[in-house]
């Protein structure tokens, strides 16, 4: 089984998670890097940290790298889905897919599980979903090495019908669906049994029937649509998580500043990570820290302090954390 690892200039949380696979990862086939920009200066330290991987260049990778290293705004804010697809349709059967700031914190063995998947007809496995049990809602069938193989319990598998209750937002829709009795968060949250952008093992079938018509933008109630025109027509497919969590992952920045809602101030992402990138390329920004813990936050507050960058002071950059875990802990999700 392939492990594919979606990169965008982040390479202090890249190293974090490939040493979590080398030690508590086995039965791997590949490790493949599929980067969109980190200037080549860092994925040098990366490669030769890791002989092992393979780094991957998207199209858009050198118009992306030279914005990147000059500190200027992207020319090209284009998500390389298409660059996904095409290294989905050459990975293994299944594959494991990660982004750089996911990290494994407890064993799997990927030979034996993907033994159980196939025999299963499973499509996607969950490896971590933030101790939200609403995120899993399904019928337990098989239990076996560990993982829970069930059949998704949902309101309705009408991918028409899930569009007008759930994804529809107009006020008069909502106000009758909830009144009748059919829409509620909990009902909506329980389709995430069957979908997942990343932290997951994939069906190759599955993924990429999730990203048909996708017009090059990540629309999950498009893709949730199409996990069910899928279900659908694959009556006997299953889906699955591990019993115990396996991954987590960082909530201390984020790869772009598209996320203009958490944004204090003047605070800029693509600063912020200028900063750390650099430390840790010097060797400044030091271990880690253990697979259980994000980043050391201490640490990170003084390499900010002595760059006094105006756009990325400590103060806004622990606002700019706050709004986005809380993005997650509103709806039943445990961050540690």
């Amino acid at each position: 089984m392939d492990i594919l690892i979606k990169s965008f200039n982040r390479p202090y949380y890249l190293e974090k998670c490939l040493q979590s696979i080398f030690e508590f990862v086995h039965g791997y086939d590949k490790i493949i890097v599929l980067d969109d920009g980190t200037p080549q200066c860092y994925l040098d330290k990366i490669q030769s940290t890791f002989p092992q991987v393979s780094i991957q260049k998207s199209e858009t990778y050198l118009k992306k790298s030279k914005a990147i290293k000059a500190g200027k705004s992207l020319p090209d804010s284009k998500i390389p889905i298409d660059f996904w697809i095409k290294s989905a349709t050459k990975a293994s059967d299944y594959f494991v897919l990660l982004e750089d700031d996911i990290w494994f914190t407890n064993q799997l063995d990927l030979s034996s599980t993907a033994m159980v998947l196939k025999q299963q007809n499973t499509q996607m496995l969950k490896l971590f979903w933030l101790g939200n049990p609403r995120l899993i809602a399904s019928k337990s069938i098989v239990f076996k090495n560990k993982i829970d193989i069930s059949s998704p319990d949902l309101f309705t598998f009408n991918p028409f019908l899930f569009r007008w209750i759930f994804i529809k937002y107009k006020f008069k829709i909502r106000k009758l669906t909830t009144l009748i009795g059919w829409y509620s968060e909990d009902r909506f949250l329980a389709y995430y049994t069957i979908y997942g952008v990343a932290g997951a093992i994939f069906s190759k079938n599955y993924f990429l029937s999730l990203w048909k018509n996708h017009n090059n933008q990540t629309n999950e109630p498009l893709q949730l649509e199409n996990a069910l025109r899928f279900i659908n027509k694959n009556e006997n497919a299953t889906f699955g998580n591990t019993t115990a969590e396996v991954l987590k992952t960082g909530f201390l920045s984020s790869a772009t500043n598209q996320n203009k809602e958490y944004e204090t101030g003047s605070f800029d992402m693509l600063q912020f990570n200028k900063i750390i990138n650099e430390a840790w390329l010097e060797g400044r920004l030091g271990s880690s820290g253990s697979f259980g813990n994000d980043l050391d936050e201490k640490q990170i507050e003084l390499l900010l302090k002595k760059a006094n960058h105006p756009q990325v002071q400590v103060d806004d950059w622990k606002k700019w954390v706050q709004s986005f875990k809380k993005q997650y802990t509103d709806f039943g999700c445990i961050i540690d």
